[in-house]
């Protein structure tokens, strides 16, 4: 039986008796499709499910990358109690109760002292030099596993390490940053005998020796992020550290298109960033990946589609509406169809609301040459002009055209509109209340 094979019958309805076999497979959310085809030990599931009963998981260690971390770490290592056999403190010099609060958060923790190298990948893999056995848990002091999720990832370790004992893989727990959007490919939990190391100076990953992303297996087990809340990012200098690692890593690897990705995306403050400076960050950028057109392991290429996506960011920043359709249109050959929609749908919005803008103004100009004989059709179109200022977003315009319509005998069709906006606006409430 191959591990897809099994997985299927898990999330078929009565396609596996309960077991704990059963219940632990529900947390793996997704597999690679290099890992999916693995043979398991047995192609029997009962077998298979008597054999897990017995099965010994081996320790799990979390590994965290400390500097004055007080605020944090002693959640960070508590919501790991019952994943986490032992942590590991990879520390960059903290001066503050780091420590201290890390000790007492959990019963079995060592402190490895590591001054800090302007590189994360650096400090992950000294964790590879203290832990020799198991799982290492890759976790940053700003994350928190959820309180409903604890115990996931040990379970999640132990079925891995049953069914694929002899395979080399990676797993992804969910990261989710605080009123932003959840990562699911985070790759942060791999054996401590695994043949992968972490390479970049920032945004690291794991990779094998020729530069190539490991298979993966996603779980459902989520950790809470607060560490790119905008004061945390202000207070921590985060912007301006990852533009520093980015622009040295581009320094020694000139030819890696990635870097540049990175520092346009974490250094650009679309509240301030002129349309010049846009326009200059996206030509940096596109110039970068067409040198590099995708090729070479996924140390370097693995970037390209999302730098699409940055591309039509900074299209939409600047305005550069033929930009957006070019690589809107690779996103969407790409299969990232979310993406792809959204981008075009805010230029086909941005024209067709500038469209109805233009003709707002145009019943405006029209106004003065209103005469007895055609002033029905006046009425009409300040009607017209009122429900196209309300869809155009011209709300300063809506009651003016409103009262004119009405002043002319009409007005009627706007004033059902406004009924029917109160009335979604009401359930809206509700909804929210």
């Amino acid at each position: 039986m191959k591990f897809a094979e099994l997985l299927d019958l898990a999330r078929t309805p009565d396609g596996l008796p309960p077991s704990r076999l059963a219940a632990d497979l529900t947390l793996v959310t997704t597999v690679s499709a290099d890992l999916a085809g693995a043979s398991l030990p047995s192609s029997d599931p009962a077998e298979l499910a008597l054999l897990y009963e017995s099965h010994r998981a081996t320790p799990v260690t979390a590994a965290v990358l400390t500097r004055d971390e007080e605020q944090g770490i002693a959640d960070c290592l508590a919501a790991l109690a019952r994943d986490a056999d032992r942590c590991l403190l990879i520390d960059s010099g903290s001066t503050d109760a780091t420590v201290e609060r890390a000790r007492a958060a959990h019963g079995d923790v060592t402190v490895v002292s590591a001054p800090w190298a302007d590189d994360f990948s650096h400090h992950r893999n000294l964790a590879l030099r203290h832990v020799t056995d198991g799982w290492i848990v890759y976790v940053d002091a700003d994350e928190v596993l959820r309180p409903e999720h604890a115990g996931r990832i040990r379970r999640a370790l132990a079925l891995s390490g049953f069914l694929l004992p002899g395979a080399d893989f990676v797993v992804s727990p969910v990261i989710e940053d605080v009123g932003g959007p959840a990562y699911t490919n985070t790759q942060r939990v791999l054996r401590a005998d695994a043949p992968f190391r972490f390479r970049g100076r920032v945004h690291e990953h794991p990779y094998d020796a020729a530069g190539n992303a490991p298979r993966r297996i996603g779980i459902d087990a989520r950790f809470d992020h607060t560490g790119y809340l905008p004061e945390v990012v202000e207070e921590r200098g985060k912007r301006e550290l990852y533009g520093r690692l980015s622009r040295l890593a581009a320094h020694e690897e000139p030819d890696n298109p990635k870097w540049v990705y990175y520092e346009v995306r974490d250094t650009v403050d679309y509240r301030t960033a002129s349309r010049e400076e846009l326009t200059a960050c996206f030509d940096r950028v596109e110039a970068a990946f067409a040198a590099a057109a995708g090729q070479g392991p996924d140390y370097r290429a693995e970037r390209t589609v999302d730098a699409w996506v940055l591309l039509c960011e900074l299209a939409v920043r600047f305005g550069g509406a033929e930009q957006i359709a070019t690589y809107a249109g690779r996103l969407a050959a790409a299969g990232r169809t979310v993406e792809a929609t959204y981008y075009r749908t805010v230029v086909e919005s941005s024209r067709l609301l500038g469209r109805l803008s233009a003709l707002v103004d145009g019943i405006t100009a029209a106004e003065p040459a209103e005469e007895p004989d055609n002033r029905h059709l006046m009425a009409r179109l300040f009607e017209l002009q009122a429900t196209l200022a309300l869809a155009s977003g011209r709300y300063e315009t809506v009651v003016p055209a409103q009262r004119k319509a009405v002043a002319r005998g009409a007005g009627e069709s706007v004033t059902e509109d406004f009924e029917a906006l109160e009335r979604v606006l009401a359930a809206a409430r509700e909804g929210t209340g």
